[in-house]
């Protein structure tokens, strides 16, 4: 990632990296949700950064505590402290209405915002979105030996193929995760949702998207599979289509 990032503090020691676009006054603004250990110069917010140029849509994406160039110790955070950091660019660097685009976990935590600030959240676009994950996709998916682990020596430690690096579940993580869990009760959103989801999806099963269309209660929720998707969804198509999500929720 080129240096060419700006630093939000959150108090003298710790900052939320993050760029941000602006052409004019837009109506509304793109903010995008990254996921889990990623962070602002993936594929899908490199693309993202390009639609928003081509459009002149305002555009602004950031780095998670503990993720890319900002500040603090992954294994320090938890989800509170990732969903604090997108209502801080929201509350912050986003200066009118907003339609947020998460991915994985990041689609989690962008729910949650658009929960905290219904008046400022004008759409949500969703991609594998992985909510409630630290308890459905992670402590539920645990064997009794990790479970057991995780309760004495307080984390597990994953290992990512892609990457060639582990990183902790930490006990804080699940257990901070259950404050923020929201699938047992309806999700009282009613702006334009739509949630793109890969069949091949080995990280989020798709049927959980699936599933969000009675979880969420808009009425205006459109839900797109691919077939010979992946988690990713990062093919020239997958993207356009995520394109075309955009321009039809931001001149809804």
């Amino acid at each position: 990632m080129s240096q060419s990032f700006k630093k939000l503090y959150t108090n003298k020691r710790d900052f939320i990296a993050y760029k941000e676009q602006i052409y004019h006054k837009n109506k509304k603004s793109l903010l995008w949700f990254g996921g889990l250990n990623s962070d602002m110069s993936g594929t899908k917010a490199q693309y993202l950064s390009s639609f928003s140029k081509k459009n002149r849509i305002n555009f602004c994406r950031f780095d998670y505590f503990g993720h890319g160039r900002s500040s603090k110790e992954f294994d320090n955070c938890v989800m509170s402290d990732w969903l604090n950091n997108g209502i801080k660019i929201m509350d912050q660097i986003i200066n009118n209405e907003v339609i947020l685009i998460g991915s994985s976990m990041g689609g989690w935590i962008s729910t949650l915002a658009s929960l905290k600030r219904r008046t400022k959240v004008k759409g949500l676009i969703l991609i594998a979105p992985a909510l409630d994950m630290t308890e459905n996709l992670m402590w539920k998916k645990f064997s009794s030996k990790e479970k057991n682990l995780i309760k004495t020596k307080g984390y597990i430690e994953r290992y990512v193929e892609d990457y060639d690096s582990s990183y902790k579940i930490t006990k804080k993580l699940i257990d901070d995760g259950r404050k923020h869990l929201i699938l047992k009760d309806k999700i009282d959103l009613n702006v334009p949702i739509r949630i793109f989801h890969g069949i091949k999806d080995e990280v989020v099963p798709w049927k959980l998207s699936l599933d969000l269309i009675s979880s969420f209660s808009s009425d205006d929720i459109n839900v797109s599979f691919n077939k010979n998707g992946d988690h990713s969804l990062s093919s020239d198509s997958d993207l356009k289509s995520l394109g075309d999500a955009i321009l039809d929720v931001y001149n809804n």
